[in-house]
C-alpha cells in the first residue's frame, strides 16, 4: 500500500562501524532525544528506529579476530589487534559484493519495506559506514523496482536521507559502483538529501591526521545532469565543537542535524 501523510512518520537510524554487539547500539534513542528537544512538547507524533547489522559483520569477522588473538596472545597487541579488523573489516565488507554485505543491505531494505507497506512515511539518519549501506538500497530501489515514482512521493519508501560523518565522498567507495544517484524520471518533486560533516572528522577527509584540505562537497558529487535526476542534494559543513574521531561522533548531538530532519518531516 502507497504511503499515507496521515500516519507517523518514522526516523530509521542505520549506525555506522561498532566495536560493541547490536544491543549496545543507542543511536536511536540520541535522534529521539534531538528531535524532542526541538518540538519544545509541540503535538508531532513520530517514531524512531534503528538497523542494527554489527552482529552480521562480527561473524564475518570472528575467525580473524581469533587469529589475532593466538597470534598475539599476549600485551597490548591482543586487545587492540580484534578492534583494529572489527574496524578495517567492516570497511571492507561494505566495498566488496559478498555474502555479509548483500546480507546487510537486504536486511535494510526489508526494514525500510516494512514500513512502506505500513503506510509510514519513512526519513533515513546515516551515519559513517551507514550512509554506503543506506545510498545502495534507495539507489536499488529505485533501479529495481516500480517505487519512486517521481510525480508521487507517495509511493517513495523513503521520505528523505540525512548523512553524518559519511566517506561516500572518497574515492574508495566511488571505485565500487556508486559513481552516481540513480534517476527518478522527470516530475515536479524531488528526494531530498542533505549530508552534514565536520571538516575535522577524518572519516569524511580520508585523512587519519587531519591536515589535508580536502573537497567536502560530498553529496554533490553524486549528481547526475538532467531534469529527469530527482533529488536535491545538500552538503552542510557542521561545527560539532570536537576534533579529530571525537568530531566523528558528536553529530547525534548537533543541533543543525536536529534542525535540518525535523525540517525535512514536518
Amino acid at each position: 500500500m502507497p504511503v499515507s501523510p496521515d500516519n507517523k512518520r518514522v526516523i530509521l537510524v542505520v549506525h555506522g562501524v561498532q566495536l560493541a554487539d547490536d544491543d549496545s547500539q543507542q543511536q536511536d534513542k540520541m535522534i529521539r532525544r534531538s528531535i524532542e528537544s526541538r518540538l519544545n512538547h509541540l503535538d508531532f507524533e513520530f517514531d524512531v528506529d534503528l538497523y542494527r547489522y554489527e552482529n552480521l559483520s562480527d561473524a564475518c569477522l570472528q575467525r580473524l579476530k581469533s587469529l589475532s588473538l593466538l597470534l598475539l596472545s599476549t600485551g597490548v597487541g591482543a586487545v587492540v589487534a580484534p578492534a583494529v579488523i572489527d574496524i578495517v573489516g567492516d570497511v571492507a565488507i561494505s566495498l566488496s559484493k559478498n555474502s555479509t554485505a548483500n546480507e546487510i543491505r537486504q536486511g535494510l531494505r526489508e526494514q525500510i519495506m516494512s514500513y512502506y507497506e505500513a503506510g509510514n512515511p519513512l526519513y533515513i539518519v546515516a551515519h559513517s559506514l551507514g550512509s554506503v549501506y543506506a545510498f545502495d538500497v534507495i539507489n536499488e530501489l529505485i533501479e529495481s523496482s516500480d517505487l519512486f515514482e517521481r510525480d508521487n512521493p507517495l509511493t517513495w519508501p523513503v521520505q528523505g536521507l540525512v548523512t553524518i560523518g559519511s566517506p561516500l565522498g572518497l574515492k574508495m567507495f566511488k571505485k565500487t559502483g556508486r559513481s552516481h544517484a540513480s534517476k527518478l524520471g522527470t516530475g515536479d518533486y524531488s528526494l531530498r538529501w542533505l549530508n552534514y560533516f565536520d571538516v575535522t572528522d577524518p572519516v569524511v577527509s580520508g585523512d587519519i591526521l587531519g591536515t589535508k584540505l580536502r573537497d567536502f562537497n560530498i553529496a554533490e558529487k553524486y549528481k547526475q545532469t538532467g531534469s529527469d535526476f530527482g533529488w536535491f542534494i545538500k552538503d552542510y559543513p557542521v561545527d560539532t565543537g570536537k576534533n579529530w574521531l571525537m568530531a566523528h561522533t558528536a553529530y547525534w548531538d548537533s543541533a543543525v542535524v536536529g534542525d535540518g530532519l525535523l525540517d525535512m518531516m514536518v
